[in-house]
């Protein structure tokens, strides 16, 4: 809009310019006529000296010229044109002649005479000239208004019966000025036939003496069928006799006026509908607060009528208007401001509400009115309130977040924060309102922060990593989570989420990861998922165990199936369907083949994951290559084989070394049965034979055959060749079984042997014959050791007992030299003695026979002096046939670590 400053210098612009044009078209018309005049004062001039017109003629041919050119209308020029004719009556026709000197007194007389005369004349057709234009301009100004008001008028006389009509009564009628003969008659076809006989009453009643002013409105009906409402006024001129002359009268089209006059009518009543159906309460107030209209609202509101409220006062029903409030409205009104303000109205039952109050100023007749809207904000104010209270519980909300909100402009100045803001950047609220990303965010920077404001204008949530810097200078990682919304304005709300832990998880995720791949690469374990549509999954070690390209894709199951070996294929999938069948966990081993024409051997092991209606979803499968661990099976086996064999070698050796000791067993029964032979026969030879002592003989002939026997079953089970066997051995019967077969060599050594035996039975489960190796093994080397002593008994101590843990414990002792530190941890490597003519065999065979029964064997120094070598054993409960626990108790930290005797009075010796 322009100003009005503007407006007025704009105005003041075009009048300047007007009224410079309008003296420019004056200055031409007076030039025009100026130099109209003097070609016609030359004319004259000429003609009149050629016919030797005197003074006198000439100057009233002159004064002839200069009325004519006054009727250009500038008198101005007249005047002009005047002296100059004087001065050319002067210089050609006065004498002397053509000299601006007059000698003779009458020709001045005549010039005055002319001069006076030509400047009259002038002034007269000038003033004429005038007249009439203004006369013609008035009469263009009066059709103008008459065509702009629609107003016209008309004469009626009654001496000739003649009607005259202006233009504009025409134009209203329809009608030409040539169609007005018999007008009258005319006049009422015109009128709409509704209004016809009332009009042709009020024109006949006007012409009754006394009677009623004519003043009429009707309807027309043109000949080209439009219909036009007017209003016709008329008075009639009366002679002495009381006989109507003529009648004057005015016309008026008015069809404009009652179209406006229905349309606002009808405005009114939809604008009475519209505010008595308005929410709000509109008052309409005088100057003193006076009611002075009121719609349907407004009573709803305050309990009253229509006509109740009517008379009263903004005081009678505004418990919080005051007279100098009311002033304060009242001065404000009249500087054409609108007031607004929250109060209270009071019902007529006494009660209260808020209100929200808007009032206008209404001038109508010079007299100030306001126009009041009352808003019931009833439901506002308690929407405000729950608004306060929800702000004051998101408040508490944002504050007790655990991530930090930050509220941001448009310049990216922080409006406001939370308390998890402050904390996680050491500042207060204060010190962090109108700061910018920038200072606290180490690795943004203005381009990065535009072009984040221009993805969140387009509507888009960001999301990004970066480091919030601390006021103590420290950062951290951050995620941070965006968008834009309009409030008053663009606003920016951030959420910044403190991921320290989360980078701390996913870097050990990752390191978790790659320490999985690594494990699975170094195990040779793949792991795939798949469901009933095919693979879903397959890790990097899977691709490598079955040798398919990852950059190609999962494989496809055909392609799986086809590389299992054919001898091995149909037996995996029956073993697959059943495993589905009975939807549970299963293993299976097979081999695949490989484009190279390698095997691998592969055991696969699935577990289905079942949905909650019980069937299976999805198959986690590890795929394991135990194509090595085959191969170390079988050298395993062979390595088992040949320590099975060494392990027979060594008892022949030790049975080889036990042949004196051996002999004398077997010969000692043998000589018994011979003996005992004898002694029956020579009872036989006796007379009577004594049978019974004979009988007795035979049956000591049969106890030292079954003794000799035994001796021999032992020997044979000691060097035959045979797979291990597992059974419950009492441990106290072996020891003593192994003592009696080294017995001798105990006697001619001159070892003296003790034995500290449990009382109760002293069960292991294992192969008899491996453990009284291992007893035969260490009993030997402690008869050997003690063999280097010349002085000082050789005594051997041989002890079993119950271990806490309920295993048991078995110790064999020496008093020989005993075994040097730098040797002790070695003695039970293969292939290590210290002995010249050992070989390192029976001691690392008597470890690994302990551990294979799930013992461990160790040695350790004897006080006062020699060895000890212990191992222990697994318990069995012959009531459950369970096997117990070793004495974990009893072992070293280390080999060497010296383990203290137990001695228990309940054992026997």
């Amino acid at each position: 809009m322009v100003d009005e400053g503007a407006a007025v210098s704009i105005l003041k612009k075009l009048l300047r310019m007007e009224t410079t044009q309008n003296q420019r078209r004056r200055l031409q018309a007076i030039a025009v006529q100026i130099l109209l005049g003097i070609a016609g004062l030359a004319l004259i001039t000429f003609a009149c000296f050629q016919l030797g017109f005197g003074l006198a003629r000439t100057g009233f041919a002159y004064v002839i010229v200069i009325s004519l050119v006054s009727l250009l209308g500038s008198f101005s020029a007249s005047i002009v044109l005047s002296i100059v004719a004087a001065a050319f009556l002067n210089y050609f026709f006065a004498a002397p002649l053509h000299e601006f000197r007059i000698d003779i007194p009458d020709d001045i007389e005549r010039i005055a005479t002319f001069l006076t005369t030509s400047l009259v004349v002038t002034a007269l057709v000038t003033k004429v000239k005038r007249s009439a234009d203004e006369l013609r301009e008035n009469q263009a100004k009066w059709v103008k208004a008459e065509r702009i008001a629609h107003f016209g008028w008309w004469e009626r006389d009654f001496t000739t019966n003649h009607v005259s009509l202006s233009d504009e009564v025409s134009r209203i009628f329809g009608v030409r000025p040539v169609d007005l003969p018999n007008w009258h008659e005319r006049w009422l076809k015109l009128i709409h036939p509704e209004d016809r006989a009332r009009a042709a009453e009020a024109a006949a009643a006007a012409l009754v003496p006394g009677g009623p002013r004519y003043d009429m409105e009707y309807r027309l009906l043109r000949p080209d069928g439009t219909e036009r409402v007017v209003r016709s006024q008329g008075d009639v001129a009366w002679n002495d006799s009381g006989l109507a002359l003529r009648q004057f009268g005015v016309m008026q089209d008015i069809t404009e006026l009652r179209h406006a006059e229905h349309e606002l009518r009808a405005s009114e009543t939809r604008f009475r509908t519209l505010v008595d159906h308005a929410s709000d309460a509109f008052f309409l107030y005088n100057e003193d607060a006076t009611v002075l209209d009121v719609n349907r609202q407004a009573c709803e509101n305050l309990g009253y009528r229509r006509d109740e409220l009517i008379g009263m006062t903004a005081f009678d029903f505004g418990p919080d208007l005051t007279p100098a409030l009311l002033q304060r409205i009242r001065e404000r009104l009249r500087d054409g401001k609108i007031v607004t303000y929250d109060g209270r109205h009071r019902r007529k039952d006494g009660t209260v509400f808020p209100v929200e109050v808007r009032i206008r100023p209404l001038w109508r007749e010079g007299q100030l009115l306001a126009v009041s809207l009352d808003r019931d904000i009833t439901e506002r104010k308690r929407a405000e309130d729950e608004l306060r209270a929800s702000e004051e519980r998101f408040r508490t909300f944002a504050d007790y977040a655990a991530d930090a909100f930050f509220l941001f402009d448009d310049n990216a100045a922080i409006l406001d924060v939370n308390r998890q803001a402050c904390e996680s950047l050491g500042y207060s609220r204060e010190e962090l309102i109108g700061k910018h990303p920038s200072d606290f965010d180490v690795a943004l920077e203005e381009a990065s922060i535009e072009r984040l404001r221009e993805r969140m204008l387009g509507a888009e949530t960001v999301t990004f990593e970066t480091r919030h810097k601390r006021k103590d200078g420290t950062s951290f990682p951050v995620e941070v989570r965006g968008g834009q919304f309009e409030q008053g304005g663009r606003r920016y709300l951030s959420l910044a989420r403190d991921i320290t832990e989360r980078k701390q998880a996913e870097e050990a995720l990752r390191r978790s990861a790659a320490y999985l791949a690594e494990a699975q690469r170094l195990s040779h374990t793949g792991t795939s998922v798949y469901n009933a549509g095919g693979n879903l999954y397959w890790s990097d070690e899977c691709y490598r165990i079955w040798d398919f390209d990852p950059l190609q894709g999962l494989p496809d199951p055909d392609r799986v199936w086809q590389r299992i070996h054919p001898d091995d294929r149909d037996r995996v999938r029956e073993e697959n369907q059943r495993a589905l069948h009975e939807k549970g966990e299963h293993s299976v081993e097979f081999r695949i083949l490989l484009y190279d024409g390698a095997v691998k051997y592969i055991e696969a092991t699935s577990h289905p994951l079942l949905s909650p209606q019980g069937d299976i979803d999805e198959i986690v499968s590890t795929h394991v290559d135990v194509t090595e661990r085959r191969r170390a099976q079988a050298q395993a086996e062979k390595l088992l084989q040949l320590e099975a064999d060494l392990a027979h070698m060594n008892r022949l050796g030790i049975m080889g070394e036990l042949t004196a000791s051996l002999a004398h067993e077997i010969l000692h029964p043998i000589a018994t049965v011979r003996n005992n032979a004898r002694a029956g026969m020579r009872l036989l030879e006796m007379s009577p034979p004594d049978l019974g002592e004979v009988k007795g003989m035979l049956g000591y002939v049969v106890r030292d055959a079954d003794l000799a026997k035994d001796i021999v079953g032992r020997i044979r089970d000691h060097i035959k060749k045979a797979p291990p066997q597992k059974e419950i051995v009492d441990l106290d019967e072996a020891v003593d079984e192994v003592i009696v077969m080294v017995r001798a060599a105990m006697d001619r050594n001159r070892v003296s042997v003790r034995t500290r035996l449990m009382e109760h039975r002293a069960s292991v489960r294992g192969d008899r014959v491996q453990l009284q190796q291992v007893m035969l093994n260490l009993i030997l080397n402690a008869m050997e050791a003690m063999s280097s002593v010349g002085e000082g008994t050789r005594e051997l101590s041989i002890s079993t007992e119950r271990c806490q843990a309920g295993g048991i414990l078995i110790a064999v002792r020496d008093s020989g030299p005993g075994i040097e530190a730098e040797h002790r941890n070695r003695i039970f490597e293969p292939f290590y003695t210290t002995k010249s003519s050992g070989i390192g065999m029976g001691l690392s065979i008597c470890r690994s026979i302990i551990d294979a029964h799930g013992g461990h064997l160790w040695t350790d120094a004897n006080q006062p002096r020699g060895a000890v070598f212990r191992f222990t054993l697994p318990a069995v409960d012959e009531s459950l046939d369970i096997s117990s626990s070793t004495c974990l108790e009893t072992l070293p930290a280390a080999e060497g670590r010296r383990v203290p005797e137990n001695s228990n009075p309940g054992l026997k010796s």
